[in-house]
Formats: C-alpha cells, structure tokens, sequence
C-alpha cells in the first residue's frame, strides 16, 4: 500500500500544479489563432495579458487589467473550493463550498475579473435560495474546476455522488457531470502513482460512450496539439477540453512542457490547466520534470496559496 506521506506529495503538487497552470495561461487565455501564439516574441507563460496580443485574430480578450502569476477565474473556483474543504477540517461539505463560492464571486467579494455564465447563474440561484443544485445548466470547465480540491483530500473524494453534487453545484446536466468524474478519474490515478497513459485510461474507464470515445480520440491521435484541439474543438465545453487535455497528457515529457503545450493549443488554455496542471503535479511532483520553482514563486499571494493546499491535505 502506498504510503500516506507520499499520496500528500502528490496531492500537494497537484493542487499547486493546477494553479501554476491556469496562471501561466492567463495572458493568452481565449487566444483562438494557435499561428498568431506561435509567431508571439518571447514567453508564453506567465505572460501579462495584453489587448495587443489579440488584435486582428480570433480571440475574447477578458483578463483586462490582470498581472502576470494571477489567476482566472478557474483558478479561483478551484481556490474556493480548497477554502471549503480547509474550513470544514477536511471534509465535502457543500454548503460552505456555496457559501465561499458567492464570498468571492458575488458582490463585495475578493475575486476582481471575468465571470462567465455558469458562475452567474449560480451567483443568481444561491440568492434566491435555490440550493439543490445551484448550477445551471452548462457543460464547460467550471463544472470540474473545483473537483480537485476534493480529490485530494486525504483519502480522496471516491463517492461519485458527491463528486456529482459538486460539479451541479455550478454545471448541471449529464454531460457536464460525465465529462467532470472522467477527469477526477484521470487525477485519483495519477495520485496513486499511475502514468499518463493509465491515468486517461482510468478516465475512460465505466464512462459513458461519448466519454470514452472522446478519450479513445484523444489516445489515437498523432503528437500534435495544436493540430489535434483543431480538430475537437478549442473552446470551452468538456466534450473538447477534457480531450484535448488527455491528449497533451499523453504526450508531454515534463509539467512545463505539458503547460506550453496546452497554451500553444489555444482557445480555452486556462480551463483546461486545471485538469492539466492537477494530473502534471501528481505524477512529476515538484520540482525537477514537475512544477518549476520558478513558477511557483510567480503565483501571486503564493504563500496564502500554499497555506490554503495544506489546509486541504492536511499535515505530514
């Protein structure tokens, strides 16, 4: 049996890795044009977002303002949902995920930036009491977005009923639910020590066909990203960010590789860090092929960042 100490560090790496993840892509978060990202000079994570990057070529600039190393609102549905669990000593508890939830997004509250459909018509629900589900139906990343808190745990989120009520909490629908336990699938297996390739098969694994065909796609294809996202689709719904997102898993030798893989993908890059950054921290860790060092210190107001990680997977 896997030692505990060692299921922490991988929890630990892969919380933080979703986080780096989705910050290293906020400057060219919904980017659409992969030619215009490639002919971009100099980094491409942790890049400020900048309007100029966008002119001319498809794309939403949204993230207006924001500084590299801060996150999207991905990001912050995820730290929201670490906020919970730490509050509620380690437990799911979905009245106080709702509770951080509306603290953040809601009026008055610390998240400043973009809020998409999802998180406003939850925003909606949760103030007129309708609580059981607060979602909407939707089938995009916000559905997932928050399920790593929970799978990382000690000893891990495996009641699928619960997994479920936490993706209804802003996504509701099939698809939305299906797509979600598939990648928390894929993360429990990388937290146990599975490699890439075993970790998308545990997400094929009992998911309903559209699922596991979507992963199927995802193993057959050539080892090429860009190409491959242009084929399922960039944006923003499960059904192409879960694929795309395997698919780089597959083929990336290293966490920062796997990042710059995704952003070069472009369209939906932050979205699908989470589940990237999640699975790339589990099996790499940090440090070395794992999370850079350098990038974690770009994280902004990394050290509350990191308190609150720990307050989901608990001490040594």
């Amino acid at each position: 049996m896997q030692a505990r100490n060692e299921r922490r560090d991988r929890a630990e790496a892969a919380l933080l890795g979703a986080l780096v993840a989705d910050a290293a892509a906020l400057g060219l978060h919904w980017l659409y044009d992969p030619g215009r990202i490639a002919a971009l000079a100099g980094p491409l994570a942790f890049r400020t977002p900048d309007a100029s990057d966008f002119e001319g070529v498809r794309g939403v600039f949204v993230h207006d303002g924001k500084r590299a190393g801060e996150l999207s609102h991905y990001g912050a549905a995820l730290r929201t949902a670490m906020q919970a669990v730490g509050a509620a000593g380690g437990a799911v508890d979905l009245a106080e995920a709702q509770a951080r939830f509306a603290a953040a997004f809601g009026a008055g509250g610390w998240w400043a930036g973009y809020i998409d459909k999802p998180t406003r018509g939850t925003l909606a629900n949760l103030a007129a009491g309708r609580l059981d589900p607060s979602g909407v139906e939707d089938d995009q990343i916000p559905g997932f977005a928050r399920l790593p808190a929970l799978v990382c745990r000690p000893g891990g989120a495996a009641d699928a009923v619960q997994l479920a009520a936490a993706v209804a909490m802003t996504s509701t629908g099939a698809e939305a639910r299906d797509w979600a336990l598939a990648g928390a699938r894929m993360l429990a297996a990388a937290l146990i020590g599975a490699s890439p390739a075993e970790a998308v098969a545990a997400g094929e694994t009992g998911a309903p066909e559209a699922v596991a065909q979507g992963l199927a796609r995802a193993r057959a294809a050539k080892p090429d990203a860009v190409a491959f996202a242009g084929e399922v689709g960039r944006a923003c719904p499960m059904s192409m960010s879960v694929p795309v997102a395997a698919h780089i898993l597959l083929h990336a030798r290293s966490f920062a590789e796997a990042v710059e893989m995704n952003i070069r993908a472009g369209g939906d890059s932050c979205g699908r860090a989470i589940l990237i950054g999640a699975v790339e921290g589990a099996i790499h860790g940090l440090g070395g092929a794992g999370v850079p060092a350098p990038w974690l210190m770009r994280l902004t107001d990394g050290a509350t960042l990191a308190a609150e990680v720990a307050g989901v997977i608990g001490e040594d």
